[in-house]
């Protein structure tokens, strides 16, 4: 059933400024979502320390991770239903009062809740802000933003290892949370009294919320015996078993109720496409392996090489450099050459062997020296992130752009909470029974065999000839519709 509308689309024209009043909310949003997927990496062995549970730390990430990857899925389709800013309003709000509650958070167990609550409304933030701008600027206008935005981005993940090391050590870790409470509220009232979008023009059906509650429920469980698994428990005990039992079971519950569902949030007939599948597997590795690197160098220096936090993170620069910097080249030579296969196979090379050069490091490792092989191992993972999403998207039809994009967000969000709820149990390990350098030593190494797996998926992958819309989205004169 469609409800229809006479208000005219939102467009703005006219003088530049008066579309930066809108834009500058929704930047400010922008910012603190970026800002709090890597704030908190510097600040995990603090906050460990001062709530006296180190080895469920990497679980803030994680916890955050999860939630906001499964809402990612579903507040954006809530947006076209019922109004995007009603559902944007709710998501800041959300992600304000998680930010508020997890820096009152007095025990580790309440900490990864309220970050979970947090990232209940990432998953909004992160949704709506690119659909919202697609509301608010034409498509010919919108690429001269796009880089705007980019930069918002870029600038949030650089300044987060940053600022969680500067609270750490001059503040208190608290103030990581605190810090987006003006910023959040400041956005929040932008919107409520500036920002006007009409009601949607049709209604897009029932959202799908049992196969969101079953996503959940899978990928919990999937993470759970992953990283208990051998460490917390035997692999043969009866928690293991019985979430591995409950991964499959909520695996075929879920094919089962996306299969039959109107509306479904993963319509499976994505998956016969091998180009779209390789695409995930190559996202999917390409994000964890990013995760263990912005959150255990950071640890590892300071756990081994005794540098203060915020020094530690001054190191994350160097891999989001590399990442930049490969997409930047990466972008203008396929949309030259129409051709892309090429870089998932030297970034899972590039990549495994700069984390491979990063698990040799020791106490004596130089920072030059550490600062080129972190560069080394980001432009690898740049050429992944940038045409993994190319090829995924240029797999599917037209009509399912936006939901492949969804799905496939939603396995880079995974890719990053996997590597850090693994590897955090990897590091674990290792802290208990060896050597703290023996420990990094093990999990950085493990990364390379992730590369070699993507290597093989880049190798099978046939190379579909770019549609014109993926030619300028490459080139960052479109962008895709959000899901």
């Amino acid at each position: 059933m469609s409800v229809e509308t006479t208000t005219p689309p939102p467009r703005l024209r006219g003088r530049t400024g008066g579309i930066m009043v809108l834009l500058v909310p929704l930047m400010l949003v922008l910012f603190i979502s970026n800002l709090d997927q890597t704030i908190v990496a510097t600040a995990l062995p603090s906050i460990g320390h001062d709530l006296h549970d180190t080895a469920n730390a990497p679980w803030i990430v994680t916890g955050y991770l999860l939630t906001s990857a499964i809402t990612t899925l579903i507040f954006g389709k809530l947006g076209d239903m019922y109004g995007r800013k009603k559902i944007f309003q709710f998501s800041i709000a959300v992600f304000l009062i998680g930010s508020l509650l997890s820096g009152l958070a007095d025990g580790m167990g309440l900490l990864i809740a309220f970050r979970a609550l947090q990232g209940i409304g990432a998953g909004g933030l992160n949704s709506l802000v690119q659909a919202i701008m697609g509301d608010l600027v034409p498509a010919r206008q919108r690429s001269k933003y796009q880089a705007v935005t980019g930069m918002v981005a870029t600038l949030a993940l650089i300044a987060g290892p940053l600022l969680g090391g500067a609270f750490s050590d001059g503040l208190n870790w608290r103030y990581i949370f605190y810090i987006n409470l003006p910023i959040g509220v400041t956005a929040l009232v932008a919107v409520a009294a500036k920002l006007h979008l009409p009601r949607p023009a049709t209604t897009a059906g029932p959202i799908d919320y049992a196969g969101g509650l079953i996503a959940a429920v899978f990928t919990g469980a999937v993470l759970l015996f992953t990283t208990w698994g051998g460490n917390e428990h035997p692999w043969t005990s009866k928690v293991i078993l019985g979430l591995i039992a409950l991964s499959i079971v909520t695996l075929i519950t879920y094919l089962l109720i996306e299969r039959r569902a109107a509306h479904p949030i993963t319509p499976l007939h994505l998956f016969r496409s091998s180009v779209f599948n390789l695409a995930l597997i190559q996202f999917f590795l390409a994000t964890l392996v990013l995760f263990v690197a912005m959150l255990y160098v950071p640890a590892f220096l300071q756990t081994v090489q005794h540098r203060t936090a915020f020094t530690a993170g001054l190191f994350v620069i160097p891999l989001l450099a590399g990442l930049v910097a490969a997409a930047l080249i990466s972008g203008p030579v396929i949309t030259h050459t129409g051709r892309y296969k090429i870089y998932p196979i030297i970034g899972s090379l590039v990549t495994g062997t700069g984390m491979w050069l990063i698990s040799r490091s020791t106490a004596g490792t130089g920072a030059l020296t550490l600062i080129a092989e972190l560069f080394l191992a980001g432009i690898g993972i740049g050429f992944f992130v940038q045409v993994s999403l190319l090829a995924g998207q240029n797999a599917a039809e037209h009509r399912d752009l936006g939901v492949a994009t969804g799905t496939l967000n939603f396995f880079k969000s995974i890719g990053g909470a996997l590597g850090a709820a693994l590897f955090g149990a990897l590091l674990t390990a290792g802290l208990t029974h060896g050597s703290p350098v023996h420990a990094f030593h093990t999990v950085f190494l493990w990364t390379v065999p992730a590369m070699a797996v993507a290597l093989i998926s880049s190798l099978a992958m046939k190379e579909k000839p770019l549609s014109e819309e993926m030619l300028e989205v490459a080139e960052g004169k479109a962008e895709v519709p959000e899901y």
